[in-house]
């Protein structure tokens, strides 16, 4: 190897290092090679070395952060949580109006006739001359009420009417041989209706509300005096009682003149 090989081979290898000082004069041959193999051994060793990382410095206020920004992330997470868990409270049931029906005129239903309903009963007007009576039918209804009206002029009479019992078989011209006073004993009064002559009875009429055998007939004197007649039967002062008609004097009674009569009631 001559001296400019030697040199070439140097510049390539990089011999020197940048604080050498250089020789003053060319090395020999062989000094140089082996300067060259121990400068080469030496760059290898420091190339070949590891380079470690300086380890990085922990920055405090980073991690005092990032732990801040994780506790608040953790809390926002827990409050949305707790939100969509609460239970919202119950509203009210709304309550629906049921639909307005409109109700239908009320229908007036008529009552069923009984015995006593006033629609259906019937009102029958007795006339009573001398010395009969008129316009009593033979068979009345259970409910149906009498009334009398005077056709005399002079007379004054009246309407009594009797029930007779159930077991009573008598007939009409037994029961019109009785005395008044046989008759009031033995048989069950309803009421009598009394008229002076040519008027209506003051005393309103008389319902028959029970079946059976009904006996009416008149029981004031003839010939008696009709202002005494009204005394007795309608005294003008109250606290006095009233007296049968048949004791005003007089001659026989109406009913012993015939003005007698009988009737039945039956159910409707």
């Amino acid at each position: 190897m001559n001296d400019t090989q030697l040199l070439n081979r140097l510049g390539r290898a990089n011999a020197y290092v940048d604080d050498a000082p250089l020789p003053e004069a060319i090395w020999t041959h062989d000094l140089a090679l082996r300067e060259i193999d121990r400068r080469i051994g030496m760059q290898t060793q420091e190339k070949t070395t590891p380079v470690v990382a300086p380890e990085p410095r922990r920055r405090g206020w980073l991690v005092a952060a990032a732990a801040f920004g994780v506790v608040l992330l953790v809390g926002v997470m827990l409050t949305l949580a707790n939100r969509s868990t609460e239970v919202s409270p119950a509203t009210p049931p709304t309550t629906v109006a049921p639909p307005t029906t409109q109700a239908a005129p009320a229908t007036t239903v008529a009552p069923v006739a009984t015995t006593v309903a006033s629609a259906a009963l019937s009102t029958i007007e007795v006339e009573a001359f001398d010395y009969e009576f008129r316009g009593l039918p033979s068979q009345l209804n259970v409910g149906d009420a009498l009334e009398l009206v005077n056709r005399s002029d002079v007379e004054y009479h009246n309407l009594v009417v009797f029930a007779i019992g159930p077991d009573d078989t008598r007939s009409l011209d037994e029961l019109a041989a009785m005395s008044p006073e046989e008759l009031e004993t033995e048989l069950r009064g309803l009421g009598h209706l009394d008229a002076a002559p040519g008027g209506a009875a003051f005393n309103g009429r008389i319902r028959l509300q029970t079946t059976g055998r009904y006996l009416a007939l008149d029981m004031v004197p003839e010939g008696a005096d009709p202002a005494i007649v009204e005394r007795l039967v309608n005294p003008p002062d109250p606290p006095t009682s009233t007296a049968p008609p048949w004791l005003a004097d007089g001659g026989p009674l109406g009913y012993q003149h015939g003005m007698i009569t009988e009737f039945t009631v039956v159910d409707r």
